[in-house]
C-alpha cells in the first residue's frame, strides 16, 4: 500500500495554487486601473459659432503676453516664520486683564516686521513645567496645552488684522516638551499664503 493513500495528489494542490496566485492577480489589475473622470452634471450653455473677421498682423504686431492664471490660490508658503512670547501660563488661562494686555504687546512686537501679511494658518506650542519654573522641571502636558489653547484663542484679539479668526482647524494650541525651554515659553509658528 502506498504512502500516499489518503492524500490528494501534488498535482491537484498545484491547481489550487495557481487558481489562488490568479486570482490575486486580477485583484491587482482591477485595484490599480484609473477611474475616469466624471462627465460634468452641468456643462452649460454650448457656444454658438459666430463669424469672425480675421485679419493679418502687420509686421510691427507682437503678440501680448497671456496674463497669469491668479484664480487659483497658490497654497501655503513651505516656509514658516516662528515668533516667541513669553507670559505667566496660569494668569493667561485664567484670562486676567493684565496677562492678556501683555500678550497683545508682545504680539504687536513681534508681528511688526510681518506688516502687510495675514498669517493663513497658525500653530501654538507651549511650554509650562513643573516646579520653580524656568527651564528645569518636567513638561506639564495638560497645562502646556492649556495655555497653548489659550494663547491661540487670544490671538486674533490682540491683532485682528494679522490674524485670521480663531478656529481649531487654522489656530492650534500644542504642547512643546522640548528640553531647555522656559516655562511660559509660547512659540508661535506662522504659515503665510504664497504670493
Amino acid at each position: 500500500m502506498s504512502r500516499d493513500a489518503g492524500r490528494p495528489g501534488g498535482l491537484a494542490f498545484a491547481g489550487w495554487l495557481f487558481a489562488d496566485l490568479l486570482l490575486v492577480i486580477v485583484l491587482v489589475v482591477l485595484g490599480s486601473e484609473v477611474p475616469a473622470d466624471e462627465p460634468d452634471p452641468d456643462p452649460g450653455p454650448t457656444p454658438t459659432p459666430t463669424a469672425t473677421a480675421t485679419a493679418t498682423p502687420g509686421p510691427s504686431r507682437s503678440p501680448s503676453p497671456t496674463p497669469p492664471d491668479t484664480s487659483r490660490p497658490g497654497g501655503l508658503d513651505p516656509v514658516t516664520v516662528s515668533v516667541g512670547i513669553r507670559l505667566d501660563p496660569d494668569a493667561l488661562i485664567a484670562g486676567r486683564p493684565a496677562e492678556t494686555a501683555e500678550l497683545t504687546r508682545q504680539i504687536t512686537q513681534e508681528i511688526k516686521r510681518y506688516e502687510g501679511r495675514t498669517a493663513a494658518f497658525v500653530m501654538v506650542f507651549g511650554t509650562v513645567r513643573t516646579g520653580s519654573g524656568g527651564s528645569g522641571g518636567s513638561v506639564d502636558t495638560g497645562r502646556s496645552d492649556a495655555y497653548a489653547t489659550a494663547v491661540a484663542r487670544l490671538l486674533p484679539q490682540a491683532a485682528p488684522q494679522f490674524f485670521p479668526p480663531y478656529s481649531e482647524k487654522i489656530i492650534r494650541g500644542y504642547h512643546d516638551s522640548g528640553s531647555g525651554i522656559a516655562s511660559g515659553t509660547a512659540r508661535i509658528e506662522l504659515f503665510f499664503l504664497l504670493s
